[in-house]
């Protein structure tokens, strides 16, 4: 267990809180009381779904009530980024008990501390920059055929609510999830190295649903991750890796906004 030492005025790398964030078994805790809240989530959510469908068309038979909450559901931003949102805010809160529950500040404990202007203008390259590559690299290895991710833009409406989610939402509860709580774990556990490989890969690997079966574009978002661990390492403050993901996001979306699939959901050409 690291000791505490006494924080240098104005570092970014301030001393780690002197209560830890717990062992293996608190995080293996945690990810399974997180799978168990996503599906109660799920299971909660399809039931009202099937509720309301029979509710609305009472002479429906299982099979055809199986079918509308299908159509429903699938591939439709409109369902799943509410209830992904849903999920995330409840997840904030399970993660801001278990802290509360060993006395812990939240902020804090998950490394959230200044940045510099140098910190934060090199965090944006990073993040921009990054995009690009990951997007130059999809087009030169394209999936086999449409992701899930990529059929949730079926619409102008759709499209923005994906995006404004991705900015809004996405940068900062990833962010605490996993370059706060599961790097900052491993880091006092098992080092630096140990804890950016563990958060990038567990980063990667909660997207692969939305990317099967573009396996290369599954092993890109591992390095994505890897990469926000790193901005996380080198500056010592959860606030480089959300300005880097936040800065990957809009830039992908930039270069989405000046695509023609973009064009043809807004305009019809």
């Amino acid at each position: 267990m690291s000791t505490a030492t006494t924080p240098v005025p104005g570092s970014e790398r301030a001393a780690a809180p002197q209560r830890s964030l717990g062992g293996f078994s608190e995080l293996f805790i945690f990810l399974g009381l997180a799978i168990i809240l996503l599906v109660i989530v799920q299971v909660v959510v399809v039931s009202a779904l099937v509720y309301t469908v029979n509710h609305q068309n009472p002479g429906l038979t299982w099979s055809e009530v199986r079918q509308e909450v299908s159509e429903r559901t699938e591939f439709n931003a409109f369902f799943s980024i509410p209830v992904q949102t849903i999920y995330y805010a409840l997840l904030v809160l399970l993660l801001y008990a278990l802290l509360r529950a060993r006395r812990l500040p939240f902020w804090s404990s998950l490394a959230l501390r200044r940045l510099s202007g140098a910190h934060l203008g090199a965090a944006m390259a990073i993040g921009a920059l990054l995009a690009l590559l990951i997007q130059f690299a999809s087009v030169l290895v394209p999936p086999p055929e449409t992701l899930p991710i990529e059929r949730l833009f079926s619409s102008r409406a759709a499209a923005w609510l994906i995006i404004a989610a991705s900015l809004l939402v996405a940068p900062l509860v990833e962010e605490l999830i996993f370059r706060g709580y599961i790097y900052t774990l491993f880091e006092h556990r098992l080092g630096v190295v140990a804890a950016v490989l563990a958060s990038g890969l567990l980063f990667g690997s909660i997207h692969f649903p939305q990317l099967y079966p573009g396996y290369f574009q599954m092993l890109l978002l591992c390095v994505v991750g890897i990469v926000f661990s790193l901005t996380r390492a080198q500056t010592g403050t959860l606030l480089a890796s959300i300005v880097a993901h936040f800065t990957y996001n809009a830039t992908l979306n930039l270069l989405f906004l000046a695509s023609p699939q973009f064009r043809e959901l807004a305009f019809g050409f």
